[in-house]
């Protein structure tokens, strides 16, 4: 009996050292919660950085999941992103120990007055995206009567937070401090909800303000006025329905978090690292946004823009073109391309020319096979019109534009689409390839007017092909492109074409060698289009019917 007892007391006394010291221990060991924003982001960045370097801690496909997050969240990839937000959702609500309370979420949610506009912006933004999927900026616009500003302040922000103070529970409380421990250590800081959102064709960060060149903080304290001028942090601007909007109330707080936004965006497939070697650098994000980042010294401060990528639908053209009379321009659009007219589709940036090049492959014979050479990928083609023969080339590496249109003439190409012509030599290669490679030639290139544009092409061949003579080099031009269809954005954010202009080559044997005529243009006070030229409307319209 005495043993007996002796045995179950040992057994007890195991039990206790094996099971209650060690807790004892985890919880005499464990931290308290995080006390400030920047402790917690701190916190976060050392869980994650544990995950990832002691293998004890997780599995080794789960530490390459996370590795992979970190590295290409800010990247353009969503999935990732979600993934790295999950994990650090799991670890705030661990670390605060009150799941359900509001005191340790570390934004006055229930004081207003002490939330930064920032905060106020992303938690109606989360709330909002519940109901407005990833088109949230376009609900807030509506919801807000944010329409047509050109400038969204902070005082405009608090108003819409007045009206929408209340909403959204525990579970949209989370969700914003979550955001914004993300894209403080991870993502693209106060840009990254604008970045994803569909809604936003483009962002921009770091353009205008005073540069930490000049900026002289004591002048500004000594001035009394707190909005004497912004900073380059403090700048933010996106484009939404073709307008560039300025969000005044959106700062990256200094320059070095700008900085870590810079450095860190273009980062998924450029050849060359941000530095005082390369200090602007052209690359695309993992959805396929065009990315541009520059720096000092070239730059007067760390910059970067994003060109948002659109791959759902091709638009169709009637929804593009909507001012009166556009259906003249339609049929002479429609009728260039099923002519087979080789032609130029000149703007600037954002002016609609990539957006009309898509809608216009839907009227190119099905049969025949298109190739299409872009800088990086951008028109999508293959996705678009997944039923039709299209290649499509980026340059990379060794590998140019010029080396991707010389390839194509060996891949049975009908229709060649150049997404644009941003250097001579590409210009040249497609003037040579509307010649002779094809069936027809389309690109893009920015240019104001269709002189200046045949100037350029000629220039190219003369520079880059070894045509001495100008005279040679411009009829080759004239010969080979037939038509200019200029696209316009207007500060309201209205596309339309401008003008389409023939080029009509002139038997001489001295300058002129070819006329211009405008078939139709734009008239903007009236906001309606104007026939030019109603015989050459005609005969392209008779040419159609006939082929």
């Amino acid at each position: 009996m005495i043993f007996l007892i002796t045995l179950i007391a040992v057994g007890a006394a195991t039990i206790f050292l094996v099971m209650y010291l060690p807790e004892r221990k985890k919880n005499r060991d464990r931290e308290p919660p995080p006390n400030s924003m920047e402790e917690l982001c701190e916190r976060v960045r050392s869980r994650i950085n544990g995950l990832i370097l002691d293998p004890r801690d997780e599995s080794d496909e789960e530490r390459t999941h996370i590795m992979r997050a970190v590295r290409e969240a800010c990247l353009g990839d969503r999935s990732e992103r979600e993934y790295l937000k999950d994990r650090i959702k799991s670890m705030i609500i661990e670390m605060t120990g009150d799941r359900y309370g509001r005191g340790t979420l570390f934004i006055p949610f229930d004081e207003p007055e002490r939330m930064s506009p920032l905060l106020m912006f992303e938690h109606m933004y989360i709330c909002i995206a519940a109901n407005c999927g990833r088109d949230v900026f376009a609900g807030m616009v509506s919801q807000y009567g944010w329409e047509g500003k050109s400038i969204i302040t902070s005082g405009d922000i608090r108003k819409a937070y007045g009206l929408s103070e209340g909403n959204g529970g525990y579970n949209e409380m989370l969700d914003t401090l979550v955001q914004r421990v993300y894209e403080i250590l991870y993502g693209h800081d106060c840009t990254d909800l604008l970045i994803n959102d569909t809604s936003i064709d483009g962002v921009s960060a770091g353009v205008g303000g005073r540069t930490r060149l000049d900026y002289d903080y004591i002048s500004e304290l000594e001035s009394g006025n707190e909005d004497i001028s912004s900073r380059s942090f403090d700048t933010v601007y996106c484009v939404f329905e073709g307008r560039t909007v300025r969000l005044k109330f959106l700062s990256f707080g200094n320059g070095a978090a700008l900085e870590r936004v810079v450095k860190n965006i273009y980062r998924y497939n450029s050849r060359a690292a941000l530095s005082q070697k390369d200090p602007v650098i052209h690359a695309t994000m993992k959805d396929n946004s065009r990315v541009m980042v520059s720096r000092p010294p070239v730059s007067d401060g760390y910059t970067f823009y994003v060109r948002k990528y659109r791959s759902s639908s091709p638009a169709d053209i009637r929804t593009l073109l909507v001012h009166n009379g556009a259906e003249d321009v339609i049929e002479i659009l429609t009728t260039l391309v099923r002519t087979e007219q080789s032609f130029c589709i000149s703007g600037n940036t954002g002016g609609g020319k990539t957006t009309l090049l898509k809608s216009l492959v839907a009227y190119i014979d099905p049969l025949y096979s298109i190739r299409v050479v872009e800088s990086s990928f951008e028109l999508d083609l293959n996705n678009l019109y997944p039923e039709r023969n299209i290649h499509m080339l980026q340059e990379r590496g060794d590998f140019s534009i010029y080396d991707a249109i010389t390839a194509t003439k060996k891949m049975d190409t009908d229709v060649l689409l150049i997404g644009e012509v941003n250097e001579p030599r590409v210009a040249g290669a497609f003037i040579q390839i509307s010649q002779s490679g094809s069936r027809m030639a389309i690109t893009t290139l920015h240019h104001e007017s269709t002189k200046k544009l045949i100037e350029y092409m000629r220039n190219a061949l003369m520079c880059e092909f070894g045509i001495t003579d100008a005279a040679v080099a411009e009829k080759q031009v004239v010969d080979s492109i037939g038509f200019d269809v200029h696209m316009v954005r207007d500060t309201q954010g209205r596309h339309y074409v401008e003008r389409i202009t023939r080029i009509i080559p002139l038997e001489a044997s001295g300058p002129p060698f070819y006329e211009l005529k405008d078939i139709i243009v734009f008239d903007p006070v009236r906001s309606c289009y104007v026939k030019k030229d109603e015989m050459a409307i005609r005969g392209m319209n008779m040419a159609a019917g006939g082929g």
